[in-house]
């Protein structure tokens, strides 16, 4: 197959066999599904508008599914092996017994599973649906199945009572009596469990909101105790929880983590927001913003018992900018 790839590239303007068409199929596919997909990337690309003997040309389309590809696609190795095949018939009249097996695993792996008995058909309508819905729906399930269950426990309670003469009318409707009492009388069971549900819920889920303020720890003096990610999530929820002097810290160990995972400043303990300043090399075109970050951030901590929503906003932004283009750069 490599020989064949040296003479396409060799030769790119002449007409490739049919066969030989066929073998590089196979070749593409053999590499999507060894994990080969930058070779086959390649190679697609080298057979994209070659001509074929017989007055035809290699399917460019499907050759642009095989660029784009970025996994072993069954459904793409599948479209090669058929393509593949039917061309073989095209030029020998026959499928050869080894691409009928082929195609009847490829065949075997993309049909679908039976549906197994006693399941039950998932409605896309019931997805979508607000949880009130849902609960209804249940409710309604529910009901369907303590009727049919008590009307058999009924059915089967009779077979113990052979000697009782009555009309059948009446212990008929007399059982339907009982059996609605309990249904209606189960409903308001259901229901009122139901109500007690979405009701501990709005609950828990108040509380789960009041008790998500961040908690102060000694973590927070330590840059290197979050990375620059979780530090962003932290200052969202220190500023969330009114916290804005701490929030404004957050940014800034964000951005010192990002240089230092960066290479762009060394940590050493005990060395000053200014020391790393000073090793900035004046080309970098952030070092502005840096100086501007630290210069405020320093006023804030340091100089002031409480900072205000514009400083943690005005801190932010630069701090987001300086890392945007940290990034961008990486």
């Amino acid at each position: 197959m490599r020989l064949l790839a040296i003479l396409l590239l060799a030769n790119p303007l002449s007409a490739m066999t049919v066969r030989e068409y066929a073998r590089s199929l196979d070749r593409l596919r053999s590499l999507l599904a060894s994990k080969q997909i930058q070779q086959a990337h390649v190679e697609a690309t080298e057979l994209m508008g070659k001509d074929v003997d017989g007055g035809f040309q290699v399917d460019d389309t499907l050759m642009r599914s095989v660029i784009e590809a970025t996994t072993g696609d069954i459904k793409l190795i599948s479209r090669l092996a058929i393509t593949s095949a039917q061309l073989r018939a095209a030029s020998t009249g026959a499928v050869s017994p080894a691409d009928q097996k082929l195609l009847q695993e490829l065949e075997k792996q993309q049909t679908a599973e039976a549906l197994k008995p006693g399941g039950e058909v998932f409605s896309r309508e019931l997805e979508n649906a607000s949880i009130f819905t849902r609960i209804s729906e249940a409710i309604g399930k529910a009901f369907d199945w303590i009727g049919e269950k008590l009307s058999d426990f009924f059915d089967w309670l009779k077979k113990f009572w052979p000697d009782i003469k009555m009309p059948k009318e009446r212990p008929t409707a007399g059982m339907r009596w009982i059996v609605g009492t309990i249904v209606a009388i189960i409903a308001v069971i259901i229901g009122a469990l139901a109500f007690e549900v979405i009701r501990r819920s709005k609950r828990r889920a108040a509380e789960v909101m009041v008790e998500s303020a961040p908690v102060s720890s000694a973590r927070d003096a330590d840059p290197l105790s979050r990375g620059a990610n979780e530090w962003e999530r932290y200052a969202a929820q220190l500023a969330a929880a009114g916290r804005m002097r701490e929030a404004i810290r957050a940014w800034y160990h964000a951005v010192l983590v990002t240089l230092y995972g960066t290479g762009i400043l060394t940590f050493r303990k005990g060395r000053t927001n200014w020391e790393y300043v000073s090793t900035l090399t004046p080309s970098i075109p952030w070092r502005g913003d840096f100086v501007k970050l630290t210069r405020r951030f320093e006023h804030e901590w340091y100089g002031s018992a409480n900072s205000s929503p514009d400083a943690l906003t005005e801190c932010r932004g630069v701090a987001r900018e300086i890392l945007n283009q940290v990034r961008r750069a990486e």
